[in-house]
């Protein structure tokens, strides 16, 4: 069982959703084993739970029904008004400003230039084309609840076919709002 200071910390960190005690407990006990640390290693020991936590999915690591409120679909101006920051994960980034037409030539060319890399064919240093980029529809989940998001404002740490799915964002706390 991790101290009461390393889920203080993490809680910290993530309000919303709650981590799972479980998940909590297993990992800590991966990380003390897994790089040697001793139980009183706190700030090391947080480091390497807190990476283990942004690389799990939500759905193993965090308590069901704790993360987004259930009736989030229903929202009349689409903001969550919460205590403090929501962690979500990105299940899908579709560019949605421009066609499918344009998404899927670049995408087919990425794929052909990739394969030519691989092979060991001489492709010079960025050639690989980056995919256009407009504005992002994405699908957002805290483990349990999935909802559409829009970007209403470039959001540069996104970028099709570089962020994986998976990735984790955060809602930013009433507190950091200006």
């Amino acid at each position: 069982m991790p101290p009461a200071a390393i889920a203080q910390r993490l809680k910290a960190l993530y309000p919303k959703p709650s981590i799972d005690a479980e998940w909590l407990d297993a990992c800590y006990g991966w990380v003390l084993e897994e790089y040697g640390l001793a139980p009183n290693d706190t700030d090391a020991i947080v480091t390497h739970v807190n990476t283990q936590f942004l690389a799990s999915d939500l759905t193993d690591s965090t308590i069901p029904g704790t993360g987004l409120p259930q009736n989030v679909a229903n929202l009349e101006d689409g903001r969550i008004a919460t205590g403090g920051a929501i962690l979500v994960q990105i299940i899908a980034i579709t560019d949605i400003g421009n066609s499918a037409f344009s998404l899927q030539n670049v995408r087919h060319t990425r794929i052909e230039k990739m394969d030519m890399a691989g092979l060991g064919e001489d492709v010079e240093e960025g050639r690989i084309p980056n995919y256009p980029r407009s504005m992002l529809r994405l699908e957002l989940s805290d483990g349990l609840i999935t909802l559409q998001a829009f970007e209403y404002r470039r959001l540069p740490v996104l970028e099709l076919g570089v962020t994986p799915l998976g990735s984790k964002a955060r809602s930013p706390s009433r507190a950091n709002r200006a």
